[in-house]
């Protein structure tokens, strides 16, 4: 017979028909518990980890839903996580929308969980039990956002949450339903709900969403969340744009709390200290990138708003940020540095915003230091780059005139930089640049300070009739590096040089008025006419540090009748005072300082006593002249070059060293004015 090939076409297509049927048959009778031990083998290959199947295993496959059902689902964990498994699930159902894989997407019709149990944890290491992909050890890429199949119907009822995360220090148990409809007694038909500790305060989180019922990949689904971690409250309204696919994101967020740093167990971004704050700003998140826009709100008494933008596509985020204040309460700044001075008041600004009663009794806070002993955690600056500006043009900073703040920070690699910091006057400015290394422990610090042509007449009290104490231009500059995680502990180990100097300028003869006495001619500074001025031939401090201790090398001010000079030292870190001032008449008065005057006790808190104990006055004079070097004293921490200006401060710089209270001091050192005249001008 002879064989033509349209026969063994035929044959073949009857034999494949014939072995299909015989699949078929076997498919459709076949005990399906047969397999629960071949597919959990497949699936602990694939997942790295053991997987057991103990419950009945049945499927339908001849349908244009296929479907799969699995009892006694269980997942372990890695080897190194003690805890016995990551998952169980008493019924897990599978149901399959066979056409959507003819376009080339993977839909699940519906997805029945049945008292699932899961167990989340994470190690300071980043070290986590729910990542199963393998990456190298020296990976720098962070974990991609979850992405899932696409549902249609999900079901989760009576589910169990466990989370354990070392690194947000958070331990939580919650509960997660997820109805085909709402319920008579729910608010919506998913709802999340987590209880545990967050940096071991109170935390507790609860989501709630729309029936997982007929959602499309093409159309988005909203959720709200509410979280609270102590006093932080954060209250989100979000929307997921595609369904299951957590890497495309809308939110708007407002959170409140009394220090935004405390957000970075939330976050994971190493935010500044800051008084009480509220904000609320528009987040869209695009894969590992983050737009934050529309940021409104207050800390303490300061509007806030601008833009930030994290990019999360590494373990080490980057933020670029722009932020802007309509008014500035300057107090509220000192938070970023740690500083108490001050925080008082910018909390009760800002009470009835937090949410707090206006009133409510608060902690009282220690402002006797004048250097913040808040740490910089060095972990977190470690842990993220960042460039940032911030900028304000309306200023409330006490009885100083400042019109216009601004300042650039960088963060890279673990050095921190301000480059500069600026408070601008009508008449002159405060600036600084700062430099922090953290890559070496204790972290290293470069402070370069400046005020530059400060007219002195602006410095004065906000009474109508008001006049300031001082006139005159006043330069100064500090340069100071130290070890330390904080202001104070740097100040302690600092080493650098502190010089100021008065060109020329007056003083008011009524000065004393600020005392609240009267000490019409104590140290012949003062006149009979409280608007009478004294004019200043020159003024000059020079401060050489060491060790965190500031040993005045020039301390003098010369006046038209008096001229007072002074030695001694302050210990920065303690911040202890040990100066010894005396004020020498150029003319004969029948009252006058005959003895020197001992300034000691704390920078915020001087003391001054009289070394004799005769005059008559000597309480009110020590006084009046401690209120007069106040201004200085405070400005001793910036050094600014060009003591040269005037001519009137060279011929006391050349005068003889002589050892006694009251001769005219050396000039500053050799090193220490070459340090200051060849350092470049802050930009």
């Amino acid at each position: 017979m002879k064989v033509t090939w349209g026969r063994v076409v035929g044959y073949m297509a009857l034999g494949l028909a014939g072995v299909l049927l015989v699949l078929i048959l076997i498919v459709t009778f076949v005990d399906w518990n047969r397999f629960r031990t071949p597919l959990a083998r497949l699936a602990s290959a694939h997942l790295g980890r053991e997987v057991t199947i103990a419950g009945p295993l049945q499927g339908h496959l001849w349908s244009r839903t296929p479907s799969l059902s699995i009892g006694g689902l269980e997942i372990g964990n890695p080897p190194w996580e003690s805890a016995p498994r990551l998952a169980k699930v008493e019924h897990l159902e599978i149901q399959l929308e066979l056409s959507s894989l003819f376009h080339g997407h993977l839909v699940l019709r519906r997805v029945a969980l049945i008292r699932p149990e899961l167990y989340l944890h994470r190690e300071k290491s980043g070290r986590a039990n729910w990542t199963f992909e393998s990456t190298a050890p020296n990976d720098d890429r962070a974990s991609p956002p979850a992405k899932l199949p696409a549902i249609q119907n999900a079901l989760i009822e009576s589910g169990k949450l466990i989370l354990v995360d070392a690194i947000s220090r958070l331990d939580a148990n919650g509960t997660i339903e997820a109805h085909e409809a709402k319920a008579s007694n729910e608010l919506r038909p998913l709802h999340i709900e987590a209880r545990g500790t967050l940096n071991d305060k109170p935390f507790r989180v609860d989501l709630s969403g729309g029936a997982l019922l007929a959602i499309s990949p093409d159309h988005p689904y909203d959720f709200t969340l509410k979280m609270q971690a102590g006093p932080q409250q954060v209250a989100v309204e979000g929307t997921v744009l595609k369904p299951f696919d957590l890497s495309g994101l809308e939110l708007n967020v407002t959170a409140r709390g009394p220090d935004m740093a405390e957000l970075y167990y939330l976050t994971q971004l190493a935010l500044p200290n800051t008084p009480p704050y509220q904000v609320q700003a528009h987040i869209v998140r695009n894969g590992q990138r983050f737009e934050v826009r529309d940021i409104k709100g207050l800390m303490g008494a300061t509007d806030i708003g601008g833009t930030v933008d994290v990019d999360a596509s590494r373990k080490r985020p980057s933020i670029s940020a722009k932020i802007s204040s309509r008014h500035v309460y300057l107090k509220d700044l000192g938070a970023v540095t740690g500083s108490r001075v001050g925080a008082e008041e910018s909390l009760d600004a800002s009470r009835t915003t937090a949410g707090s009663k206006p009133g409510a009794k608060t902690a009282k806070l220690d402002t006797d230091r004048l250097f913040p002993d808040a740490h910089l955690q060095v972990n977190r600056v470690q842990g993220m780059d960042a460039e940032v500006s911030f900028a304000a043009n309306t200023i409330t900073a006490g009885a100083l005139p400042f019109t216009h703040v601004a300042a650039t920070l960088s963060l890279k690699d673990g050095v921190l930089k301000v480059h500069p910091a600026r408070l601008d006057m009508p008449q002159g400015r405060l600036s600084a640049v700062v430099s922090i290394d953290t890559r070496v422990r204790p972290p290293r610090v470069h402070l370069d300070l400046r005020v530059t042509d400060l007219e002195l007449a602006q410095v004065k009290s906000k009474a109508p009739s008001a006049t300031a104490p001082l006139g005159g231009i006043f330069d100064a500059r500090a340069l100071i590096e130290g070890r330390g995680d904080s202001v104070r502990s740097v100040m302690a180990d600092a080493n650098g040089t502190a010089t100021g100097v008065i060109p020329h300028g007056d003083i008011r003869a009524a000065f004393a008025e600020l005392t609240g006495v009267d000490v019409a001619e104590g140290v012949g500074l003062l006149l009979k006419k409280p608007d009478d001025r004294v004019a200043i031939r020159c003024g000059l401090v020079q401060f050489e540090i060491q060790d965190g201790t500031a040993h005045a090398n020039s301390l003098l001010m010369d006046t038209q009748n008096v001229l007072i000079t002074g030695t001694g030292q302050i210990e920065l870190g303690s911040e202890k005072l040990d100066l010894s001032i005396q004020g020498r008449p150029k003319k004969f008065r029948l009252v006058r300082l005959k003895a020197p005057i001992k300034v000691e006790g704390h920078v915020l808190k001087p003391t001054f006593a009289l070394d004799s104990g005769h005059l008559v006055k000597q309480g009110a004079i020590a006084a009046t002249l401690g209120t007069v070097l106040t201004p200085l004293a405070a400005i001793l921490a910036f050094v600014d070059p060009g003591l040269a200006k005037d001519q009137n401060c060279a011929p006391m710089q050349s005068h003889d060293n002589k050892s006694e209270v009251g001769s005219v001091p050396p000039p500053p050192s050799r090193d220490a004015a070459q340090l200051v005249a060849s350092a470049p001008d802050t930009p």
